[in-house]
């Protein structure tokens, strides 16, 4: 797999972008100038970004950007689990049944793609989506399982 420099290079920039008061906001909470940030993120004079660098513009940001982009990279996906203190069952048996309902749609949407004998970018971007949001709904739901089932019992 090659490395794609441009997935990274976007995520830096998205996160810029994602700070409010844009580029410059980011350089001041980055205690760097605006110049100093562009150079690293463009790779301009042999300067480059450094991960905690790029994990300290993922926190400002409030994003995921570079989490995504490096998941990407890695042919994976990202999935943030659910930042949560307190489940209760019901609540995973809703991410259950969205996850039900997300693999109708992949079987729905796979159908209605392949039914020509080819798939477009526009079915293929569709496709890509459900396969998201089914990994997700899986992680998700395996992550609070754990949590009330494995750790109360640890308790």
């Amino acid at each position: 797999m090659e490395f794609s420099e441009d997935r990274v290079r976007s995520a830096y920039q998205a996160m810029c972008r994602a700070m409010r008061g844009g580029w410059a906001a980011m350089a001041a909470a980055m205690n760097t100038s605006k110049k100093s940030l562009e150079n690293r993120v463009y790779e301009n004079g042999g300067q480059s970004m450094y991960v905690q660098d790029a994990m300290l513009m993922q926190s400002l940001s409030g994003t995921t950007y570079f989490a995504e982009a490096v998941a990407a990279e890695s042919g994976g996906v990202f999935i943030e689990l659910p930042d949560i203190e307190l489940i209760d069952r019901g609540e995973i048996q809703t991410i259950y049944m969205e996850l039900v309902d997300e693999v109708g749609k992949l079987a729905h949407e796979w159908r209605e793609a392949t039914r020509d004998g080819k798939i477009d970018k526009k079915e293929r971007a569709r496709l890509e989506a459900i396969r998201q949001a089914i990994c997700t709904k899986v992680t998700q739901m395996n992550h609070m399982t754990f949590k009330v089932f494995i750790e109360c019992q640890e308790a």
